[in-house]
């Protein structure tokens, strides 16, 4: 672990951090974005769960059938964590998946977050068309 890696994850970063930073809670930072990739619902989930998991992210909960998945980006010195949701479903010509990203509950939110949670949607999303 780098020694930015330390500080980012360190008790007083999380504790005092939001605190010095603005919030503007009320805006709405949910982004999403979607694609279809050839393959089974089965396969598509064990790719994405590599491919985030190699990213650094931690896949916090999954259904029973894999298809559902709840992921917490990592901290990065330009952004805090992002809940992500990831939702596979079986389709003709293989799999429809839908990510969903928004500002963990607690953090600060920015003007512009909604916008970078969309292009990072997006980039997961295009991620993911290329792991599978």
């Amino acid at each position: 672990m780098t020694a930015i890696d330390k500080i980012l994850n360190s008790a007083f970063v999380d504790k005092y951090s939001a605190a010095m930073a603005p919030s503007f809670d009320f805006l709405d930072t949910s982004a999403g974005a979607e694609i279809d990739v050839p393959g089974a619902p089965a396969a598509v989930s064990t790719a994405i769960q590599k491919l985030v998991t190699d990213q650094g992210h931690t896949v916090v909960g999954a259904s029973e059938d894999q298809l559902e998945l709840a992921v917490i980006t990592k901290k990065t010195m330009l952004s805090w964590e992002l809940a992500t949701g990831i939702e596979i479903t079986p389709t003709s010509q293989g799999s429809h998946v839908s990510v969903f990203m928004q500002n963990m509950p607690g953090r600060p939110k920015a003007l512009l977050d909604g916008k970078k949670n969309k292009k990072a949607a997006q980039k997961l999303a295009e991620q993911i068309r290329t792991a599978v």
